[in-house]
């Protein structure tokens, strides 16, 4: 099972505690991490046990590679030299995958528990629900219950012929280009979604629009579906309110324009440069 599911979602601990459980903690909403020989790590219940901290927030996220994962917060003011404290985007620059998952999972888990500390109906409390298999948050009064939600968002690359659409959001840096993306409205499929997103913002259409993978995206609880399509008709033309610039690009063009990383952005553009 650990070999073909690395990561067991659970909200109670599957494994015996063990001093290599992994812990993912948050202050002030950076994650901590130890920095050694340059690696960055995360912290394993025996590192925490010397710390001597006061962690609130405890929830059990599940297992990895065998070993239960908890995360929490905490505000204790820790001077040891080999901690740090990073946001998720830059943690993904430094650990695989994998890591940058679950820390992306404990920040979601963290951010609905905090969200959902009062009822939306009528304001009174909301208690964790004691379940083996369900995480829930119920209201002390009226019983209303809620679940952790992700918002799904699209994100597609475009080509025509040998060249890739890239967009410049106004929030991007100078010259930083990315592929199209948006949320999905309600009662909207991911392709209905594609066509609109791209048609808002740079006024084309497009066709042969393909399923790419997907990535949860935690800035703050957003699930990215990756896609990809061909151009089909119209010409660019900016909304100028979101998007700035946006243009076709070979694949030379495109070294440099975007930064490489482990987002699906960063994929489906490394996608396209392989591709041609």
């Amino acid at each position: 099972m650990e070999d073909y599911i690395l990561f067991q979602p659970s909200v109670k601990p599957i494994h015996k505690e063990d001093e290599e459980d992994f812990w993912f903690l948050f202050k002030d909403n950076q994650l901590m991490v130890y920095e050694g020989k340059g690696n960055i790590t995360i912290p394993r219940q025996k590192d925490v046990l010397d710390l001597n901290i006061s962690i609130y927030n405890i929830q059990c996220m599940g297992a990895y590679s065998g070993y239960n994962c908890q995360c929490g917060e905490f505000v204790d003011h820790i001077e040891e030299e080999n901690i740090s404290f990073m946001d998720l985007r830059t943690l993904s620059e430094f650990v695989d995958e994998n890591i940058y998952l679950m820390a992306s999972k404990a920040n979601l888990l963290l951010n609905w528990l905090k969200l959902n500390q009062h009822c939306g109906i009528c304001g009174s409390k909301m208690y964790i629900k004691d379940s083996k298999y369900e995480r829930a948050m119920v209201c002390s009064n009226c019983g209303n219950t809620t679940w952790p939600r992700t918002s799904p968002a699209i994100i597609v690359a475009i080509t025509k012929e040998d060249k890739l659409l890239l967009a410049r959001n106004r929030q991007f840096p100078n010259r930083r280009y990315s592929v199209i993306a948006g949320f999905v409205e309600y009662g909207e499929t991911f392709e209905e979604c594609v066509k609109r997103e791209v048609y808002e913002e740079v006024g084309i259409k497009v066709k042969n629009i393909k399923y790419f993978g997907s990535q949860p995206w935690p800035y703050p609880n957003s699930m990215m579906i990756g896609f990809t399509a061909e151009y089909l008709d119209g010409e660019i033309k900016v909304d100028g309110e979101e998007i700035v610039d946006a243009d076709w690009f070979t694949k030379e063009e495109v070294q440099g324009m975007y930064k490489k990383s482990i987002s699906i952005g960063s994929q489906l553009i490394e996608w396209f440069l392989e591709k041609h």
